[in-house]
């Protein structure tokens, strides 16, 4: 009965594991994007590496189980947690409140950064307002998109990750960029031919994401993270990957 299978199949989907499912499999699927570098990139030996790839790794030592790295578009991630695809989004996620109906956050931030408008780096532009509707490109499904709609902004160009944004600004596809203040400035670093300009736009801190209703994995990956805190390991991938300490919450003006 093909349909009955695939109703069956359907449900073990959906279902979401917990700690001791996790322990007993030995392993823990983690996902990201892939296309957000410094945080989670391809890497030439093969899958995945990044600030976000090493923080799976070390929570899944910690846990006592084998990461498995998977790599998905951004905007199918809170559906695959949902789903029950994967087990946790080390994601460079922002808490919103429509994520935050369909799946579970940490109690806090595992690092701080800010949404900021990149351009080239020849453009004469200021501010989003000197861009005059022209171009911006934005990864789909991000903050970065939802901020640019709130703002009524006419022209926005949606890709699947960082990577396409600078090609489309070096192509001249698109006059500006919006990413994290982080992003961008690393690349610009690593030779991407852009700048920052204006402000910060909105505040981003990322949290790390699972499926609802899974209270011991949440406690454990909690203990986890707030342990790589406090013996400096969180840092540390910091330090390596932005070259800087992002993971310290800001202190209040």
């Amino acid at each position: 009965m093909p349909g009955l299978l695939t109703l069956l199949l359907a449900l073990q989907g959906a279902v979401h594991a917990e700690l001791a499912d996790i322990q007993k499999r030995g392993e823990i699927r983690i996902v990201m994007s892939g296309d957000y570098p410094p945080f989670s990139q391809p890497a030439l030996s093969g899958g995945l590496e990044g600030f976000d790839a090493d923080v799976a790794r070390e929570i899944a030592t910690r846990l006592k189980v084998k990461p498995v790295l998977i790599k998905a578009e951004f905007s199918s991630i809170v559906a695959g947690l949902q789903a029950g695809n994967f087990d946790l989004a080390v994601a460079s996620q922002s808490k919103t409140p429509e994520r935050a109906k369909a799946v579970d956050f940490l109690s806090q931030p595992y690092y701080y950064d800010g949404a900021q408008l990149f351009v080239p780096r020849n453009s004469t532009a200021t501010s989003l307002a000197d861009l005059k509707g022209k171009p911006v490109a934005v990864a789909l499904g991000t903050t970065f998109e939802k901020f640019l709609r709130a703002q009524n902004y006419a022209n926005i160009v949606t890709f699947q990750g960082e990577p396409d944004e600078y090609l489309a600004l070096g192509s001249g596809r698109a006059a500006g960029m919006v990413t994290t203040r982080t992003v961008g400035s690393v690349a610009a670093k690593k030779g991407q031919p852009i700048k920052a300009v204006g402000p910060v736009l909105q505040q981003d801190n990322p949290y790390i994401s699972l499926g609802q209703n899974q209270p011991k994995l949440k406690a454990a990956v909690e203990q986890a993270l707030d342990a790589m805190r406090k013996d400096g390991t969180l840092k540390r991938i910091s330090e390596k990957w932005i070259g800087s300490d992002v993971v310290t919450p800001p202190k209040a003006p």
